[in-house]
């Protein structure tokens, strides 16, 4: 009886220990997942290396010193008159440049730092962009994957009932076969997405630069579907970085020919100054001031004021087709959005007013209901659960493309659009 009950209380600690150890484990690894909320994970696309990089481009180009000097070049010559070193000649030439040239060598200078900026704009937009999408299907794998689960413990429970009648009269070898196919594409289906969801965690942690062992992504302050259809209402009438880049060309090509023009119209060539004298005789020294004309010659700009031309029709050609591009995608966006919330209040409309959920109510409070009965409904409840949640998941994913193309994503203050709330992110 003693070694019965010593026997006992030694695999008693054994399995106490191995339950402390387990709970040991599981706090750890709760309390070394860290969180993050939707809005920090965005404002780290100021954090990439490749926007830290064109940050400081630009602050180099602002400060660096673009003018162009008021005097091109002066020169100095000596020139010495029959050999004899004591009647010795010396000249200085200055050449200056023309206002108009150094003003409009300031104008295609901040152009071109504009163009910089601008790109600079393009590659934010991008990065952000991409980490609203990628946030976006990350959540909604997230969403998939547990009622995909959910669905496969439904159907596993069909296959067990369906197990237990395969020697009744009014067994259905068909219905067991069909179940048996769902049941195997439903397991492929979930070993796909876990799979997505492992490689958009991975992409997902990696724009974020996080380090830590595990990271949870918060999103309490979602914006609802409902909120999302209301904010189509308001339009953005932001200009598309595309078209700003566009015009941005036509104007430094007019700067640039203007430039050109100013150069080679240049009335005044040079400022000269001419010392000639003898060393020992001090009234037999001259000093002259002279000045060069470039005199107008109107053919010699011809050709190139020919393909200026040529070139400003190819770039306002460019222009309206831009314009007409991003007018195109802005109608088709919005034809394209304006679908999928007609798809998506009809399903959750279609969801409130099904009779399953009431049906499944009803037959449970029954005695002698078939379980094939209730779990074929559990199973169209779940079809309808993730047909919902496909529709949900494009609202958001067209949201978030129709303010990209609008430019309202990326309109200062930054905001966080999937907040319900539009927190600030910076």
């Amino acid at each position: 009886m003693i070694l019965l009950i010593l026997n006992l209380l030694s695999q008693w600690k054994i399995k106490f220990y191995l339950i402390l150890a387990f709970a040991s484990f599981f706090i750890n690894g709760v309390f070394a997942q860290e969180k993050a909320s939707i809005t920090e994970y965005l404002g780290s696309a100021f954090e990439s290396n490749l926007v830290k990089s064109d940050l400081e481009s630009v602050s180099f180009l602002k400060n660096y010193n673009y003018n162009l000097p008021l005097i091109k070049s002066i020169d100095l010559r000596s020139e010495t008159r029959d050999f004899l070193f004591q009647r010795q000649e010396y000249t200085m030439r200055i050449k200056p440049n023309s206002l108009k040239a150094i003003d409009t060598q300031k104008k295609i200078y901040q152009n071109k730092l504009e163009k910089v900026k601008l790109d600079n704009q393009f590659i934010f937009n991008q990065a952000l962009k991409k980490r609203y999408l990628l946030l976006v299907d990350y959540l909604f794998t997230e969403q998939e994957i547990k009622l995909e689960t959910k669905k496969l413990g439904n159907l596993n429970d069909k296959l067990a009932v369906s197990g237990q009648k395969i020697y009744e009269t009014n067994f259905d070898i068909k219905e067991l076969i069909k179940s048996e196919d769902e049941l195997l594409k439903l397991k492929l289906k979930l070993s796909n997405l876990k799979n997505s969801q492992e490689r958009q965690y991975l992409l997902l942690i990696a724009l974020f630069n996080f380090r830590g062992d595990s990271l949870m992504m918060v999103s309490n302050d979602l914006i609802s579907p409902e909120q999302i259809i209301e904010n189509t209402r308001h339009k953005f009438s932001e200009e598309s970085l595309e078209i700003k880049q566009q015009k941005l060309k036509l104007i430094t090509l007019e700067n640039e020919m203007e430039f050109n023009h100013s150069k080679s119209n240049q009335l005044l060539d040079y400022v000269q100054a001419k010392y000639t004298g003898d060393d020992n005789i001090i009234f037999d020294e001259t000093i002259s001031i002279g000045i060069g004309i470039n005199l107008p010659f109107f053919g010699s700009n011809r050709q190139r004021k020919g393909d200026y031309y040529f070139e400003k029709l190819d770039e306002e050609n460019e222009l309206k087709q831009l314009v007409e591009t991003k007018e195109y995608d802005e109608n088709n966006m919005r034809n394209e959005f304006t679908a999928v919330i007609s798809n998506y209040k009809i399903l959750t409309q279609h969801m409130e007013e099904s009779s399953v959920s009431s049906l499944l109510e009803t037959y449970e409070q029954m005695d002698g209901v078939s379980p094939l009965l209730l779990l074929n409904l559990v199973i169209m409840q779940n079809e309808r659960e993730l047909q919902a949640l496909k529709s949900k998941h494009q609202l958001y994913k067209l949201y978030i493309e129709r303010l990209a193309i609008q430019g309202a994503l990326f309109q200062h203050p930054l905001r966080n659009y999937l907040s319900a709330s539009r927190e600030f992110i910076r």
